[in-house]
């Protein structure tokens, strides 16, 4: 099975993390799992307006920020991406910044609210569970010594430990949704 679209840049974002690991060693299709196990949903979540002063001091507003960041593509659909206002009227932004969760129209939106419906990745999360596949890869290494040379195999096992660990230490830890199945 092949990775959704909308998946592209946040694959290669991870492979770059994880030492520029090709889909020799892993999968696209397993990049995504491990990404989305890094992944948060988020529903009607309101974007910052951010207003810009222009020529004699009037203020436009063109910009809108998420408090989300390393955003799945618009190509994966509304499944995973949806942006409108609050009438439910789809929008689409002249340019975006997913990786920065930052929208921008060309026209004055005039402070109008505007929501998003997203997921957002940890990259930071999933490039821990990247190093520590990748030392499942390498756990079977060992150390030999042959006509007076020394080989420390295992150190590719002790280097994606250490990998995963700083990772770990800058990942945001796992984020649970919890969707009440009683309200109407």
């Amino acid at each position: 099975m092949a990775a959704r679209s909308g998946m592209a840049e946040l694959i290669s974002q991870w492979r770059a993390m994880c030492g520029g690991v090709g889909t020799a060693t892993i999968s696209d299709d397993r990049a995504q799992q491990i990404l989305d196990n890094a992944r948060y949903d988020f529903w009607q979540e309101p974007l910052q307006v951010q207003p810009l002063t222009v020529a004699a001091g009037s203020v436009v507003y063109k910009v809108y920020n998420s408090p989300y960041q390393n955003l799945e593509g618009t190509v994966s659909g509304t499944v995973a991406y949806r942006l409108y206002d609050s009438n439910g009227t789809a929008w689409t932004p002249d340019s975006l910044d997913m990786q920065r969760g930052i929208f921008r129209f060309n026209a004055d939106q005039k402070g109008s609210a505007r929501y998003l419906d997203g997921r957002s990745f940890d990259l930071n999360g999933a490039a821990a569970e990247g190093w520590r596949d990748l030392s499942g890869l390498y756990s079977s290494y060992y150390d030999f010594q042959q006509e007076g040379r020394r080989f420390s195999r295992s150190q590719w096992f002790e280097h994606c430990q250490s990998m995963a660990m700083s990772f770990d230490s800058r990942g945001k830890g796992r984020q649970v949704n919890i969707v009440r199945g009683d309200f109407a």
